[in-house]
């Protein structure tokens, strides 16, 4: 099971106070090109940098015309290119004090555009991973969800991860506590992590589309369809007691020490965004919806994964993991 901890430790990690301060305003010209190029639906024009990007270079950012995705249209995207000499911001590259910890180039949505307790909102991002890429011994986030109380970010919400060459969905159960410690109220979660079968299906070197449709609410429910095939359907409570989410996508690795720290180079980085958005309806994010709601049921179940782990986090206390199913076509939480 130590392949997915190192992505898991993350969920275990004290909470970060974060509000206005951590967003960084795009110019004109930037703004323009993400909602031209990449943006959709309640996104277009509602996205921020975070403080913590690496220093944009030339070549780091490119936007890109016409590629042909799975149903023939002609789309736009944008590349990031993203070394390990381009380090990070210190408090992510120096983390802990370990050189060399983290590094990130993400776009977010502003507190004021969040979705917020007991909305229902659809999300779709679409990725392409270039196929040589290897994470071992380290994580790279391709996108992510940030719970918010009142302005500050107070834990890990759900993320999609390629960590020690595996790919996972990871979110929150319904166990979660909150405590006041040195950083102030930090809520503390216990986390389901498929571990999804990449013989089953494809997740790199190819255009792949994430929908995510989402009740942020007590009584909720959160899906996820990899290319139009049901891979993850949760009921349950889905903010672990934050009152607002905020969406992130962009390139984000960490753990790069670990790795570091046995002798292993951490390889450049492509990966390629195109079609983020957010949206009160999936219409207005996806051409075929009917197919992808008739695959639900009112039950929670998994598709497409070797293992459910479910870890549980508890201040100053080791992590403990264990699976909670294992191979089956249709494994129920």
């Amino acid at each position: 099971m130590k392949y997915i901890l190192i992505f898991l430790l993350i969920v275990s990690l004290p909470s970060l106070s974060f509000g206005n301060k951590f967003e960084d305003k795009m110019k004109k010209k930037e703004k323009k090109n993400y909602d031209q190029y990449v943006l959709r639906g309640e996104l277009e024009g509602n996205m921020v940098f975070t403080i913590r990007n690496i220093k944009e270079k030339k070549g780091l950012v490119s936007f890109f015309d016409e590629f042909e995705d799975r149903f023939g249209v002609k789309e736009k995207g944008v590349e990031f290119n993203v070394k390990y000499s381009d380090e990070g911001h210190k408090l992510d590259w120096e983390r802990w004090g370990n050189p060399g910890h983290a590094q990130r180039f993400q776009i977010m949505e502003p507190l004021k555009k969040v979705a917020k307790k007991n909305q229902t909102k659809w999300y779709r991002v679409e990725y392409f991973l270039d196929g040589t890429y290897f994470s071992k011994k380290h994580n790279l986030s391709i996108f992510d969800f940030k719970p918010i109380k009142g302005k500050s970010e107070v834990g890990v919400g759900p993320t999609f991860n390629y960590s020690n060459n595996r790919f996972s969905w990871t979110f929150n159960s319904e166990k979660f506590f909150t405590e006041n410690n040195e950083a102030g109220r930090q809520n503390y979660y216990n986390t389901f992590s498929l571990d999804l079968n990449q013989n089953e299906i494809s997740l790199k070197g190819k255009w792949v589309n994430l929908i995510i449709n989402a009740k942020w609410a007590d009584d909720g429910f959160l899906h996820l369809w990899i290319d139009g095939k049901l891979v993850s359907s949760y009921y349950g409570q889905t903010l672990a007691g934050a009152d607002k989410i905020r969406m992130k996508f962009g390139p984000y690795r960490n753990y790069m020490d670990d790795a570091t720290s046995e002798n292993i180079d951490i390889p450049d980085l492509k990966v390629k965004y195109a079609n983020v958005g957010k949206s009160n309806k999936c219409d207005d994010l996806w051409s075929g919806c009917d197919e992808l709601t008739d695959q639900l049921s009112n039950n929670s179940q998994a598709h497409f994964a070797h293992a459910i782990i479910l870890c549980e986090t508890a201040p100053n206390k080791d992590t403990k993991c264990r699976n909670s199913g294992w191979p089956q076509k249709n494994i129920p939480f």
